[in-house]
């Protein structure tokens, strides 16, 4: 029996578009059918480069009421929720639950308006920094929108499942559906070259905000001697880069710490394939895509426990380690503890491939997420 889902999500995203893309070039085997609504093209804090003829699936871009404040992103669009409920399809809330629209969706449901079933994607983390703070309302009112999902919580792994325990909210109806990235561009695996009379290059990829991200604090907390023996190459822009660039030449890093700026999706494919060890020092990061991308291109990993996929990328002390980024202490031991490791990364790097083909192959992810719909 067919099955048609309506994706209701914010934008378009680059691993968004290969995610439905593979999606779609199973539709026609498996009688699974799907649209997908975009709230809009993007969003003031995202530099990707969309080329809208990339998208072969449907989808409808909405243009409504669109405003930022103090990072939390206001959308408003009528018109989408009109379509998205009159075509009596399931309705996969894919944006964050305290989106404006999916929150309106939710109402309607509780006031009995609509019929559809309303299913929701989660990349629930209670270890970001927002869901630290304590604010009863938030509580209350998350309780309350979670309450009226009658289809399947669509998450991608464990970590929202301890979220969602620790919010003392039932989940059922669980789909595995891990962010995913294009295998064909970052599963393109190169030989791994560990040279040992050479530095090794660490790479970090993020938004240069530091309150988030914590470069500087990881930076600072493996020390300017062990600095001095790698080239850790940094790719990425944003609010803390003149902060970055003061600290690199109060110290004379120049030498040692680079700062790449805004790369495209080729130029990162190929910064993974250059380099040794991948770092995530963040001090918060729902699922991040870069954990996904770099295990998949065979990196061995550096990352911070607060990051919401480390579970499934990561296999401590098979193809990296996690640390915890407010304790400099741990950070720098477990860099160190890496580096004594060496003639083991190339072992650690079939482990992240491995573990890649497991988790986060796009064709297998995908058919278990059909099979568990159209099983039903």
């Amino acid at each position: 029996m067919d099955k048609k889902v309506v994706f209701f999500t914010n934008i378009i995203a680059p691993y968004r578009v290969s995610l439905f893309n593979n999606l779609e070039n199973l539709r026609k085997e498996t009688g699974f059918d799907f649209e997908v609504y975009f709230m809009r093209l993007t969003e003031s804090n995202r530099n990707w480069e969309i080329n809208l003829n990339d998208l072969k699936f449907k989808y409808e871009i909405g243009h409504g009421i669109y405003f930022s404040i103090h990072k939390y992103y206001f959308h408003f669009n009528p018109i989408l929720i009109f379509k998205a409920i009159r075509s009596k399809n399931e309705i996969i809330l894919g944006a964050a639950w305290n989106n404006i629209n999916v929150l309106s969706i939710a109402l309607l449901k509780s006031l009995g308006l609509i019929n559809n079933t309303l299913s929701v994607w989660s990349e629930a983390n209670y270890l970001t920094i927002s869901s630290q703070k304590q604010n009863k309302f938030r509580d209350n009112l998350r309780r309350w929108f979670f309450s009226k999902i009658d289809g399947h919580f669509v998450i991608p792994g464990k970590m929202a499942q301890q979220s969602f325990q620790k919010w003392s909210i039932p989940i059922k109806n669980t789909i595995l559906l891990p962010n995913l990235v294009s295998n064909e561009l970052f599963g393109k695996i190169v030989k791994y070259e560990n040279k040992l009379n050479e530095e090794p290059i660490f790479l970090i990829i993020a938004r240069l905000e530091e309150n988030i991200k914590g470069v500087l604090n990881f930076i600072k907390s493996i020390g300017i001697d062990n600095l001095m023996g790698i080239q850790l190459r940094i790719a990425g822009t944003g609010s803390s880069f003149d902060e970055y660039v003061a600290y690199i030449k109060k110290n004379k890093l120049d030498n040692h710490i680079h700062l790449l700026g805004n790369l495209t999706q080729k130029e990162i494919s190929v910064e993974y394939q250059k380099a040794n060890i991948f770092v995530l020092p963040s001090f918060s990061d729902p699922s991040p895509l870069t954990l996904i991308e770099s295990t998949t291109s065979g990196l061995p990993l550096l990352v911070s426990e607060r990051c919401g996929n480390h579970y499934e990328a990561l296999v401590e002390g098979e193809n990296g380690y996690t640390f915890d980024p407010y304790d400099s202490v741990d950070i720098k031991s477990k860099f160190e503890k890496l580096m004594s490791q060496r003639d083991q990364w190339a072992k650690f790097s079939e482990n992240s491939i491995l573990i890649a083909k497991h988790n986060f192959d796009n064709n297998k992810v995908l058919k278990e997420l059909i099979t568990c719909y159209l099983s039903e």
